[in-house]
């Protein structure tokens, strides 16, 4: 059990608010995900990750990477861990070429039907012991030889009809679009997923409990900065958070336009 978040701009920002002064900070869900977290980013357009096999909150680098990991699309995980020792390569997200990808669930059963459908060539990519990285490599062999919807779609389906799961969760981006997948099997009030839009535009702004979190958020809408932010938990109480429907693919693209796919 986990928990996730994402984000995609317009152009490059920081997670500095959502991380350390929303009304629920993203560092404050390390308090019960105490095994790892890490957070992945894109510069001169190239994937970078950086993670821990410790507390987000017990960081010396959280204050850091927040306010000068600036990217267009960012997404991170703390992760509480249910296979795998706590440790660097056990740490989400997972990086293959210029995808990213983070997962909250479980894989329960039948693990090695899933790891014998994986061919050598993706499977000697796998580091760590995590049923999560061989679920995003599995992912990926579907993507590269079918397409992101079809891959996904034929990667899903595999994993329903032959494997118990709590939840597939997860995050997934190739740098140009984010993709967010709600499909939890069980306990589906825990396994959420949340969306917000926040654009200028709309000249949306709430009276926020801090005077210094309300002038950040009147400073990004000042630089006409518009995002997508997505996370396991709504991080604000004044602002309008949709929840993703269970069994629901969310991409969005570089335009900010969403589209779901049932999957």
């Amino acid at each position: 059990m986990c928990r996730l978040f994402g984000l995609i701009a317009n152009k490059p920002v920081d997670v500095e608010f959502s991380f350390l002064k929303a009304d629920k900070p993203f560092k404050d869900l390390g308090s019960e995900n105490r095994d790892g977290w890490g957070i992945g980013y894109y510069e001169n357009k190239i994937s970078k990750v950086f993670k821990e096999p410790q507390r987000i909150d017990k960081s010396s680098k959280i204050e850091e990477i927040s306010k000068y990991c600036i990217s267009n699309i960012i997404i991170s995980h703390v992760r509480k861990a249910t296979s795998g020792s706590r440790r660097f390569e056990n740490s989400h997200p997972f990086q293959y070429k210029n995808w990213l990808f983070a997962h909250n669930g479980s894989i329960i059963d039948n693990i090695e039907s899933l790891r014998k459908a994986i061919t050598p060539e993706y499977m000697q990519l796998i580091q760590g012991e995590t049923d999560s990285e061989t679920l995003f490599i599995w992912l990926m062999q579907n993507i590269e030889l079918n397409g992101v919807i079809d891959g996904l779609k034929a990667g899903l389906k595999f994993i329903e009809e032959c494997l118990s799961y709590t939840s597939l969760n997860f995050l997934l981006t190739d740098g140009s679009k984010l993709y967010a997948l709600r499909k939890a099997r069980v306990n589906p009030d825990y396994y959420s997923l949340y969306y917000l839009s926040r654009d200028p535009e709309r000249g949306e702004m709430f009276e926020y409990k801090s005077k210094q979190t309300r002038q950040l958020i009147l400073s990004k809408l000042l630089n006409e900065e518009k995002a997508i932010i997505i996370c396991s938990e709504k991080l604000t109480s004044e602002e309008n958070w949709t929840p993703i429907e269970n069994n629901t693919l969310l991409t969005v693209d570089g335009n900010l336009k969403i589209s779901a796919t049932r999957l």
